[in-house]
């Protein structure tokens, strides 16, 4: 389940993790940069993250190319990894 860390003083969000661990990285860093190693006023939070949208896009892009690819030159990206020894 990813998390990630939000500064409600600052305003600011830290990158995506996958483990709480870390975020709480994330916020033991913000905090001593930009609070003193203090916690904010406002307070902070580490929460779930939604996952991309774009990730199932890129996933269907990268399908349709590699169909569009096939249909034109007629090799599949299996012809290619026995080409390269990759599998048998």
């Amino acid at each position: 389940m990813p998390y990630r860390y939000h500064c409600r003083d600052c305003d600011l969000a830290g990158a995506v993790h996958p483990s709480r661990r870390g975020a709480g990285q994330d916020q033991g860093d913000h905090r001593k940069q930009a609070h003193g190693g203090m916690s904010p006023p406002p307070g902070d939070r580490i929460g779930y993250a939604p996952p991309s949208s774009r990730g199932p896009l890129i996933a269907i892009g990268v399908f349709a190319l590699l169909i569009l690819i096939r249909q034109l030159t007629g090799v599949a990206p299996d012809d290619i990894a026995r080409w390269l020894g990759l599998i048998p």
